[in-house]
């Protein structure tokens, strides 16, 4: 009893505080309660707000109403979070049409568990498995965006999971620009006057959409709710869109076609990207189409490259691969847009973000973030680090990692050694070492001196070589260690020492020298002493009437090879044999657009 009425009282305190009323028995259903409620508070209203809308705008397309509730223990007590949805369902009159058909979710992110209780009609629309599924993978999205996410990943599944339950029973369309028509070949939302149609927004209009079906049904989910995500927190919008044609349009002006004409984008200049994949058999590839002035500016040729080198290489593989290569590319475009670069490591700063920050002597001073080292290297490496550092009054510090686009590695080493707060005064005076590696390249090493320190060039190219000698053979861990010996024996000599092979060759090239040279004195010495012999047939090599010698052939007595490996690289255009790249082109619309593309 004591259950019961403290979720009844719970409910009827919303129903007062918001003045709610129940819908009438004519209407199909009321707006006059919100369809989204957070007992966490970590909601805000715009939150609130955009949740109700979207479960509105899947009432409307479904007939099936859908309500959203972050709950914690409290709330149920002693009871259940089916009980906490029956009581709201019940006292706040949700549902849609006379049967009041309604789908009401609630999550505990404390718990990392959610409900969905179906009501009405609703029951029967989809099967247990479907809703099991929802309910364990709604409480994944909390770790990485929180309340909202989860909620928003619910309602999602939900508009899903029923577009999936009507096209198996009508054998109709997944929404709207799914449908495709049969006027002059093209889609039914493909305009008859496309120079003169109107631009406009469609926040419920999926971004996901798979006509080629090289997705399951799980991971459209996941790429979905990431996409909503990315959208509220960068007002961005990324599209990704399958078929198996082009229409005869050519991969980029579809793409921009299919973005234009559905609604994408946001703000005033639609800003966004739409990767078209084209599994045409005949002629398979990818279009990445870039919308506004911000997304075409950063989308440069060598970012583009260096984005479809990533996707590529998963493209390339098979089927089995497809979503994890556009997950990744996701991820790589929303790190264009909040970075400037793309890729770029998590220290690299955001746009707008300060590339200095105050001394921070917590700071890791060795930071491996490719795996390279083991726990146990990078141990030692530290500990040997912070002897040198304390030893000399200095900063010393290491780094490897994928190197950011777009900027040089000086410059990408310097931003690092600037916004992690190294340095031992306010000089910010110190030594690093930074290697950076991308996947599939050899590595560059960067040795860089900050505030009072500094490194001769000699030095420098010395360290430098030593290091690119160990990272040539993939020896990372050597390279680190040789770099603190070599930078501990500068601090106390003022020089660092060659290499055991260069010592060897300037000592055997003294020796030659020296020998070469006293051999040609001494030579000359005897000559001035030789008596002259009679040669036996001497006059062999002579030419009658002439005074020319014949040739007498040349005889190699032992060669000397010196070769340096030379290792196989990508270029910056990878595989596929590059990317088709155009920094200005326009759609059917005659909006400008930019973009890249490849085959696989």
């Amino acid at each position: 009893m004591k259950r019961t009425i403290r979720i009844l009282s719970l409910v009827l305190l919303f129903s007062l505080c918001l003045g709610l009323t129940a819908a009438h028995a004519d209407e199909l259903w009321s707006e006059q309660y919100y369809r989204a409620y957070d007992h966490s508070g970590e909601l805000t209203d715009e939150d609130r707000d955009d949740l109700d809308s979207t479960c509105i705008s899947i009432m409307k397309r479904h007939g099936c109403d859908v309500a959203l509730l972050s709950a914690t223990a409290e709330d149920y007590e002693g009871g259940t979070m089916e009980q906490l949805a029956q009581a709201y369902y019940e006292q706040l009159g949700y549902g849609y049409g006379e049967a009041k058909d309604c789908f009401f979710v609630v999550c505990d992110a404390a718990a990392g568990t959610a409900a969905v209780v179906p009501f009405g009609g609703a029951e029967g629309r989809l099967d247990e498995e479907t809703l099991r599924m929802i309910e364990e993978d709604v409480p994944t999205f909390y770790e990485e965006d929180g309340v909202y996410g989860m909620l928003y990943a619910a309602a999602y599944y939900l508009d899903s999971a029923m577009t999936d339950a009507e096209g198996e029973t009508d054998g109709g369309s997944e929404g709207a620009v799914n449908t495709v028509g049969a006027t002059d070949g093209f889609p039914a939302w493909y305009p008859d006057d496309p120079k003169n149609f109107t631009f406009f927004h469609d926040p419920t209009a999926p971004r996901v959409v798979d006509l080629a079906d090289i997705f399951t049904p799980a991971e459209e989910e996941r790429m979905e709710a990431r996409l909503a995500a990315i959208r509220k927190e960068l007002d961005r919008d990324i599209v990704i869109y399958t078929d198996v044609t082009d229409y005869g349009m050519g991969k980029d002006i579809w793409a921009a076609d299919f973005y234009d004409f559905n609604g994408y984008g946001c703000g005033s200049e639609r800003e966004g990207v739409c990767l078209f994949i084209d599994m045409d058999p005949d002629n398979r590839g990818w279009w990445a189409c870039c919308t506004g002035s911000d997304t075409m500016g950063l989308y440069t040729e060598d970012v583009a490259n260096a984005i479809d080198d990533r996707l590529y290489e998963y493209m390339a593989s098979g089927a089995d691969y497809y979503a994890a290569g556009v997950e990744r590319w996701i991820e790589d475009f929303r790190t264009l847009y909040k970075k400037g670069v793309a890729p770029a490591p998590d220290w690299y700063p955001d746009r707008g973000e300060t590339r200095s920050a105050p001394l921070n002597v917590n700071a890791p001073r060795v930071v491996d973030e490719l795996g390279l080292l083991t726990d146990e290297q990078v141990a030692a490496l530290t500990a040997k680090a912070q002897t040198i550092s304390e030893k000399y009054g200095t900063d010393v510090v290491i780094l490897l990692s994928e190197p950011p686009l777009g900027v040089s590695r000086s410059a990408a080493a310097s931003t690092f050694y600037g916004v992690r707060g190294y340095g031992a005064d306010e000089e910010r005076s110190g030594f690093l070492l930074a290697i950076f590696k991308r996947e599939g390249y050899y590595a560059t090493d960067v040795i860089q001196s900050y505030g009072a320190e500094t490194i001769s060039e000699v030095n420098l190219e010395r360290m430098s070589s030593h290091c690119e000698s160990k990272t040539d053979d993939k020896n990372y861990y050597e390279a680190c260690e040789q770099w603190l010996r070599e930078l501990e024996h500068m601090k106390k000599t003022g020089r660092v020492p060659q290499s055991v092979g260069s010592w060897l060759l300037t000592v055997l090239g003294s020796i030659l020298g020296g020998s070469a040279v006293g051999g040609i004195s001494l030579g000359k010495a005897k000559l001035g002493m030789r008596v002259p012999q009679l040669q036996k047939n001497a006059d062999a090599y002579l030419v009658a009437g002439t005074m020319q010698i014949r040739n007498a052939g040349d005889t190699l007595l032992n060669t000397t090879t010196s070769r340096r490996y030379a290792p196989i690289t990508r270029s910056s255009s990878g595989g596929g044999g590059g990317s088709s790249y155009s920094s200005s082109y326009s759609g059917s619309s005659g909006s400008s657009h930019s973009g890249s593309g490849r085959s696989f």
